[in-house]
């Protein structure tokens, strides 16, 4: 099963846009800039693999990019949604 959503999210990875991050982080009331949301949006594009892969080190990249607190809740709504899907 694991097997099924890494390939889904692969193919929907290239169908993803900023608007996307944006209504994705409202739904789980995160609080950014909009500065914020496209190196959210970039870091997604460019590590989705290194994040199916459960790599968390991976999110050091954006650690001084953009507040403790919005990477705080990043990495805990990762670290949640890794639990159920990967």
């Amino acid at each position: 099963m694991i097997f099924i959503y890494k390939e889904l999210a692969k193919k929907y990875i290239n169908l993803v846009k900023l608007d996307d991050i944006k209504s994705f982080g409202d739904k789980n009331n995160l609080i950014y800039t909009d500065d914020e949301a496209i190196i959210i949006y970039n870091f997604i594009k460019y590590y989705y693999n290194e994040l199916l892969d459960e790599n968390i080190k991976v999110f050091e990249v954006i650690k001084n990019k953009i507040s403790p607190k919005l990477y705080k809740d990043l990495l805990n709504l990762y670290i949640d949604y890794k639990q159920k899907y990967l």
